[in-house]
C-alpha cells in the first residue's frame, strides 16, 4: 500500500483537488441538509436497507457511506466470480476524460461478490480512507460507482499512470455497472445508498455532466481542500 500512496503524489489522475485546481495530492460534492437515504429515494428506486456500519474512519461515523449494489444475476457469465469495484467520485471533472468515469476521483474499491446468485453486494465506503476530508458543504455532492468486473481489469491498485488508471476505470460492454449520488455531510449519521447496476454498454454507464461552480454550504464542516466558493 505504500508504494500506491506514492504513486498520488506524482500521477496527477489518483490526485484529488479543489478549485482551483492545487498541488494537493489528496481528495472531493450541495446540500448540508442530507438525510440517511438520500440517494435511492430521489432516483426512484427502493429506499435502501443498509447494515450498521462496521467500518470506522479516522474522521468519524459521518464518512461511512453504506450501501448495496443489485445486479441481475443472469448477466454474470458461467464460472465467473465478479469483483465489485467501487468509486468514491466527485461531481467535478479536472482532467479531460473524467466526465468518461464519473468524476475527479477521491477514493476506491474492491468487493469480492461472494454469492451471485443473490444479485446484492453491501459495501462500505470510508471518505476518508485516503487521508482526506472533503465534505459535501465544501465541494458537492458525490458519485458512488460501481462496476462488476468479470476479467480483473478493473483493479486500479495495478494502475502505474494516469492512461492506467482512466483504461481501468471503464467498464467493459456487457458489464453491469451504474452511478449514484451521495452528500456526505460531517453534520449527518452514516449514509446508505442504494447502487444499481442495471448498466452494460461500456463508457455511457459512468458519464456524467460535471458540475462547474458550487457555493459553500452552513454550517461548514472541516474540510481538507474546497471545490466550492
Amino acid at each position: 500500500m505504500i508504494r500506491f500512496v506514492a504513486l498520488f503524489v506524482s500521477v496527477s489522475f489518483f490526485a484529488c483537488s479543489g478549485a482551483p485546481p492545487s498541488a494537493d495530492a489528496s481528495v472531493e460534492a450541495p446540500d448540508a441538509a442530507v438525510e440517511e437515504v438520500d440517494a435511492g429515494v430521489d432516483a426512484g428506486l427502493p429506499v435502501p436497507v443498509c447494515a450498521p456500519a462496521t467500518s470506522t474512519s479516522m474522521c468519524g461515523e459521518s464518512a461511512i457511506i453504506r450501501g448495496v449494489a443489485h445486479f441481475d444475476p443472469a448477466r454474470v457469465p458461467t464460472g465467473v466470480q465478479p469483483v465489485l469495484r467501487l468509486a468514491l467520485r466527485h461531481s467535478f471533472a479536472i482532467l479531460l476524460g473524467e466526465d468518461e468515469i464519473g468524476g475527479r476521483l477521491h477514493m476506491y474499491k474492491s468487493v469480492p461478490v461472494t454469492s451471485v446468485a443473490s444479485g446484492a453486494v453491501a459495501f462500505e465506503l470510508d471518505l476518508c480512507a485516503l487521508g482526506t476530508a472533503m465534505w459535501s458543504e465544501e465541494n458537492g455532492p458525490f458519485h458512488v460507482i460501481g462496476i462488476l468486473d468479470f476479467n480483473k481489469n478493473n483493479n486500479l491498485d495495478r494502475a502505474m499512470s494516469n492512461a492506467d488508471a482512466f483504461a481501468m476505470s471503464h467498464s467493459d460492454m456487457g458489464e453491469p455497472a451504474g452511478v449514484t449520488d451521495v452528500n456526505v455531510s460531517c453534520h449527518q449519521p452514516s449514509s446508505c445508498v442504494s447502487l444499481q447496476l442495471d448498466c452494460v454498454t461500456g463508457t455511457a454507464c459512468t458519464t456524467i455532466t460535471p458540475i462547474t461552480s458550487c457555493t459553500k454550504q452552513t454550517p461548514s464542516c472541516p474540510s481538507d481542500d474546497t471545490f466550492c466558493l
